[in-house]
């Protein structure tokens, strides 16, 4: 067993590089306190009995994130009004000072130290609806009349409404143009050729969300779960994500739970069993799920491909770190029984940026 040194330190260096990470997607608020945090773990300050409690979680459990997750959801439920007045998402500002920072959260967590240990037990549940554009555009390229959409890892299942957000690729206008979910990513390259001629997306026969912890954006801890995991100094993504929301609760989505009875590839097989034409998606989602059920998910699409056919295809999207390159992501497409598998576009982790190629 470790001793509690090296378990700080293991801590100590989770949370600095989720600051580094954060950093790099555009919050220097979670930059600056995650880096705050992670000497805080080193010496056993107060934040360190927090983090102690949640027990042996991997690193795909994102940790880190749980923690602040927990405090945001604090401040945006109004059970903490001063964690509150340091947060633009609701309504306040930024210290410019670390220290005073620091002294902010040292005071948050002696107030709120029984909610902040019960934070660390929940899930971290986001829907980047930035992403929507790179998976727009390969369910555009993908030339299909019609399809259900069906989301691994989808927890609210935001993105299966995808259809329903006005996508803006540089004049090329995707889904909903009166929409209220506004989706403009800085495009590094064209659109331009056959490939891109004419796109349009699918009519949607069907929305299936696969996730052991699917969250009901139509409901008050749904909505308040959504948000309370975005980052809070960056009011856009926090804007556009609370319109999605309200798309949601409009537009309905059939959410499956995956767990003892059924795990994700049986649930997948199920749904994909129902027939028709099915676009499967998932964005950053890979990395969290364990490497044999990885192979069971692919081996569920595998045979389900080979039952395709041209009038009922079958579409497999994938939004996911670049395996050769660790900064940015890429979204590739397989189709089945006609197509093979090719990269549609290089993509900003939170779809700020979209490189079609």
């Amino acid at each position: 067993m470790s001793s509690q040194v090296e378990l700080r330190e293991e801590w100590a260096l989770r949370l600095a590089q989720q600051g580094e990470a954060c950093g790099e997607l555009g919050s220097d608020l979670y930059r600056r306190l995650l880096g705050l945090l992670a000497e805080e773990v080193r010496v056993g300050a107060t934040t360190w009995d927090v983090l102690a409690s949640a027990g042996d979680l991997r690193f795909g459990q994102a940790g880190p994130l749980r923690l602040l997750g927990a405090a945001h959801r604090l401040a945006l439920s109004g059970q903490d009004q001063q964690w509150a007045a340091l947060l633009p998402s609701c309504g306040g500002r930024v210290p410019a000072d670390d220290g005073v920072l620091l002294v902010q959260w040292r005071a948050l967590v002696e107030r709120r130290h029984a909610d902040l240990v019960e934070g660390m037990g929940r899930e971290v549940q986001t829907n980047e609806v930035g992403r929507a554009a790179g998976l727009a555009l390969a369910a555009a390229e993908a030339r299909l009349g019609e399809a259900r959409l069906i989301e691994i890892g989808s927890s609210g299942g935001l993105n299966l409404r995808l259809d329903r957000f006005e996508i803006d690729l540089a004049g090329v206008v995707l889904g909903h143009p009166e929409s209220q979910v506004h989706i403009r990513p800085e495009m590094r390259a064209e659109l331009g050729g056959l490939r891109h001629s004419g796109l349009a997306l699918p009519t949607v026969t069907g929305r299936v969300g696969i996730d052991p912890f699917p969250v009901d954006p139509s409901s008050e801890d749904g909505r308040l779960t959504l948000r309370s995991y975005l980052w809070p100094d960056q009011v856009e993504r926090f804007e556009r994500v609370s319109a999605a929301i309200e798309v949601a609760r409009q537009v309905p989505a059939e959410l499956l739970t995956t767990g003892e009875d059924a795990d994700t590839a049986e649930v997948l097989e199920s749904v994909l069993d129902r027939g028709g034409s099915s676009i499967v998606m998932h964005s950053i989602v890979w990395q969290y799920i364990p490497t044999e059920m990885r192979w069971r998910i692919t081996e569920a699409m595998e045979r389900a491909g080979s039952r395709s056919t041209t009038t009922a295809p079958l579409v497999w999207i994938r939004y996911e770190p670049d395996e050769w390159d660790r900064r940015r992501a890429a979204v590739w497409m397989r189709q089945w029984p006609y197509g093979g598998d090719r990269l549609v576009a290089h993509v900003d982790f939170h779809g700020r940026w979209l490189e079609p190629v």
